[in-house]
């Protein structure tokens, strides 16, 4: 992926996700299990995120989000938390093109 966000951000934007899973995941109707599984992960890695145990890598805040980008009530709660903002959107779309 390009550098349109730099490594501050990154890890901000990384501990922002990590702190507000388990609110997105409740809004999701989803256990650790699920997501886990939906993600190619395991419950573990989510758990330890969760927990604070571990810290969260830039691939799985990005498989995160756009498995959550998909739901507009989640998308909004993201934006609203600072998760997702104007900068992260674009640089996802021009990626994704």
């Amino acid at each position: 992926m390009s550098d349109s966000l730099g490594n501050e951000h990154r890890q901000e934007l990384c501990r922002l996700l990590a702190t507000n899973l388990p609110t997105l995941r409740t809004k999701a109707n989803l256990s650790q299990d699920e997501l886990a599984d939906k993600l190619g992960f395991s419950r573990q890695t989510i758990s330890a995120i969760e927990n604070k145990k571990r810290d969260m890598q830039w691939s799985t805040f990005i498989a995160i989000v756009l498995f959550f980008l998909r739901d507009y009530e989640i998308k909004e709660l993201m934006v609203v938390m600072g998760i997702v903002n104007d900068n992260l959107e674009e640089m996802l779309s021009t990626e994704l093109k």
